[in-house]
């Protein structure tokens, strides 16, 4: 075996980290707990399997939707695009809002009738049937808002049995037909066979789960997503959902688009009734004053017996008349449009709704207002329905709304005083035609005021004949607002769950834990177990780590170790050298080496005695004294229990000093000083003066006087021998003493009540540890026996 070098006295390191913090501890326990940790990741996979198998499928698919471009000439609008604002971004915000909204996902649900779901458990996990049941259940009599849930285990032929949970939490079961109704305490039922019904095995269960309507609703848009892609020209919109079944999840995107875009199509078409309602409410108007104009016509041409061939002679006024009658008609027109519009403005103003849009007023700056105005009241038509009045949505369009037609009535008012100016000024000029006309034409001029009001209202009626078929037109082709570029699709396989990712997952959780456990219960642990414990929170040396022994090394040590080649006794020449090298130098005596320890048990009779053995092999002589009066542990195992020893000397006793300390058999080199008689106070004994002078006799006789004291924390006794040692050694079991007392140790150092002191750490776990020293490593394992100790 090759022989291990000689370390240094292990010098304190108080920055290093404690070891409980180190990574090295995980190291330790990955490499001596390894099958737990393996143990533990092959239970946790397994427990991740199985929460795995009885998850339920979940499929995604997507559909992707183009949405009409909003209008961009409003005034709005532009002022938006001024100020950089996207408008468009908004509008596909505000669609996305609509198509999340819980009204379109109601309709979804009633159309499909995805509130009454069917399960058929397969392996550990319930499967969504959908369109595959064999039966279909209809409902009557249940309130809206009532869940409930029953099984049915089909029979063969037209028999069933139907199980439900009684008030009492107790299951209920009724033997039924199918296309009968089955009188419930919740509702009434109808069990109907599909055409899965002939490939469904008798005995099969099928589960029936009903949810309201909102309810089964809400659930879907949990798992609806709605999303722009990046680019912030697009206006497209992207849809996915998740869903328990592969065909459910299709259905319900396609049914969700088709009731999107027939709501969008009738709020379009509420513009164009609203238009179609007020042109024919005009229509009607003009042809009243129409008929009436008309008819004083008639009156005035009778009682003034008009003829048309009167007016030739008038033909080169009535020429420059006519262009000034046709700009004044143009302008009594305008004016009769903005103070219609005006009358509906000031309506509108006091009831919210739309506005027509062909008021035939050639002002384009009017009719962009009405447009931005319609556009946000059917925005906020959309939305207000689903959103709060504090929406920050509904907020803004109702602010957008408020100031479209205050907008509108500003550009109105405008347009009407110019209006008027123009018309004063053609009506001016008129009159001075008129009155040249006067003369010629006195019979006539009574039909001038009747024929120009005539030819306005004329003009204005066929204007709404004209913007009445084009409503039509637009009322029959009323586009959708969401053209369908993917309709839905995606993979039949399910994304979740991810039974691989589940089990390595599983394992990992399981691994991961455990190694935390054991880490918990290291840190947990304030225990000083090695050197690096000791040099994190003390600047005391430690001269010695000596390794644990097994349990079949125990059996074979009594006490002093039989082999002198062994690994263990290398340790102990190597804590002789290191305690030989902190002795104060001394020509012509020996030196005292105290062993004290803080409790029983912690080997200090064991490393007493096998120390004194490794002095003896390096030409020393030794003389061991067993200084606990009260146990003796050291007498008793060198059976010397009882015999002559410290007390017989220290009462006087005995004359001669030779006759009291013995040889130790098979140990040249090695005396022994018994701990003598028991003694009813050995502290007394102890503190009388022969004590020194006993030790000052032995310095003199032997190279190293070693006193194995009792417990220093225990006992006032090893005080009283510490004031005579050259050298303290302490003893800490590994694993036994709190970290927090080696401050008490320290402090009775640093005072000078153990001279000299230095640690010496007992039954280390080198292998926990991890680390090596010496030359080689410490699988061997040696120790001491604990009994022994």
């Amino acid at each position: 075996m090759p022989q291990p070098t000689v370390p240094p006295v292990s010098s304190p390191a108080p920055e290093t980290p404690d070891s409980s913090l180190s990574l090295d501890i995980v190291a330790i326990i990955l490499r001596r707990r390894w099958y737990w940790i393996l143990f533990c990741a092959l239970l946790g996979g397994t427990a991740a399997y199985y929460m795995a198998a009885t998850q339920n499928y979940v499929f995604e698919k997507t559909a992707s939707v183009m949405m009409r471009e909003a209008s961009k000439d409003s005034s709005t609008d532009r002022i938006m695009v001024e100020l950089g604002v996207d408008s468009g971004a908004a509008n596909l915000a505000n669609e996305s809002f609509i198509l999340r909204s819980s009204t379109v996902m109601r309709h979804t649900v009633e159309d499909l009738k995805l509130n009454v779901s069917y399960w058929k458990k397969r392996d550990l996990r319930q499967i969504d049937l959908y369109r595959e049941s064999p039966v279909e259940v209809i409902f009557e009599n249940i309130p809206s808002d009532r869940s409930c849930s029953f099984d049915i285990t089909l029979k063969g032929d037209s028999a069933l049995s139907l199980t439900y949970q009684g008030s009492d939490g107790k299951p209920v079961q009724l033997e039924e037909e199918l296309k009968k109704p089955v009188h419930l305490p919740f509702a009434t039922i109808t069990v109907y066979p599909t055409s899965h019904m002939p490939e469904t095995i008798p005995g099969t269960t099928i589960t029936v789960r009903r949810v309201p309507i909102n309810a089964a609703a809400d659930q879907l848009l949990a798992n609806f997503t709605v999303k722009r892609p990046d680019a912030k020209e697009s206006s497209l919109l992207q849809m996915t959902l998740t869903s328990s079944n592969p065909d459910k999840a299709t259905d319900t995107l396609n049914k969700l688009i088709e009731i999107y875009n027939e709501h969008s199509r009738e709020e379009r078409r509420a513009i164009a009734v609203k238009t179609k309602e007020f042109i024919r409410r005009q229509l009607e108007q003009i042809g009243e004053e129409l008929k009436r104009l008309d008819s004083e016509r008639d009156d005035i041409k009778f009682e003034n017996d008009i003829i048309a061939d009167t007016q030739a002679s008038l033909s080169a006024d009535f020429s420059t008349a006519q262009t000034l009658d046709n700009s004044i008609f143009e302008l009594q027109t305008q004016i009769m449009l903005a103070n219609d519009l005006e009358n509906n403005l000031k309506a509108v103003s006091k009831k919210a709704e739309l506005i027509s849009l062909d008021t035939g007023i050639a002002d384009s700056g009017v009719s962009r207002q009405i447009e931005a105005y319609n556009t946000a009241y059917l925005e906020y038509q959309k939305i207000a329905g689903s959103a709060g009045s504090q929406n920050p949505i509904v907020v803004s369009l109702t602010k957008k709304m408020d100031a479209t037609r205050a907008a509108a009535f500003r550009s109105l008012s405008n347009l009407r005083d110019n209006l008027n100016l123009r018309l004063q000024e053609l009506t001016r000029k008129r009159e001075d035609i008129t009155r040249r006309l006067a003369a010629t034409s006195g019979k006539a001029r009574k039909l001038t005021p009747l024929n120009r009001e005539h030819g306005v209202k004329e003009e204005y009626y066929l204007t709404l004949l004209t913007k009445e078929q084009e409503n039509e037109l637009a009322l029959e082709t009323t586009p959708s607002s969401a053209r369908v570029l993917e309709t839905a699709h995606g993979s039949n396989a399910p994304i979740a769950p991810n039974t691989r990712k589940f089990v390595l997952g599983g394992a990992a959780g399981g691994a991961a834990l455990c190694l935390f456990a054991f880490m918990g219960v290291a840190i947990l642990n304030n225990k000083v177990k090695n050197r690096h414990d000791l040099d994190a929170i003390t600047t005391l040396p430690v001269i010695a780590e000596l390794p644990a022994m097994s349990k079949k090394e125990q059996k074979q040590v009594s006490l002093m170790l039989p082999d002198e080649h062994s690994v263990m006794a290398e340790y102990f020449h190597i804590m002789c050298h290191n305690v030989d090298s902190m002795l104060p130098f001394s020509e012509h005596q020996g030196h005292v080496i105290l062993l004290a320890s803080t409790t029983p048990g912690e080997g200090k009779t064991f490393i007493s005695a096998n120390l004194a053995q490794a002095f003896s092999k390096i030409g020393k002589r030794v003389l061991l004294i067993d200084g606990d009066l009260r146990k003796t542990s050291l007498s008793s195992q060198l059976g010397g229990k009882g015999r002559k020893g410290l007390s017989t000397i220290l009462l006087n006793k005995v004359s001669d000093l030779s006759s009291v300390i013995h040889p130790l058999p098979d140990h040249p080199g090695v005396d022994i000083l018994y701990g003598g008689p028991h003694v009813p106070n050995p502290v007394s004994l102890l503190s009388r003066p022969e004590i020194e002078q006993l030790i000052q006799s032995f310095k003199r006789s032997y190279d190293a006087v070693i006193i194995d004291a009792p417990p220093y924390g225990i006992l006032a006794d090893t005080a009283i021998f510490a004031k005579l040692a050259d050298i303290s050694l302490y003893v800490i079991r590994s694993n036994k003493i709190d970290k927090r007392y080696i401050a008490t140790i320290q402090q009775l150092a640093n005072e000078g009540k153990l001279p000299n002191m230095g640690f010496v750490i007992n039954a280390v776990d080198f292998k926990a540890a991890g680390h090596h020293y010496y030359g080689y490593g410490y699988h061997y394992n040696y120790g001491y026996n604990t009994t022994n100790s």
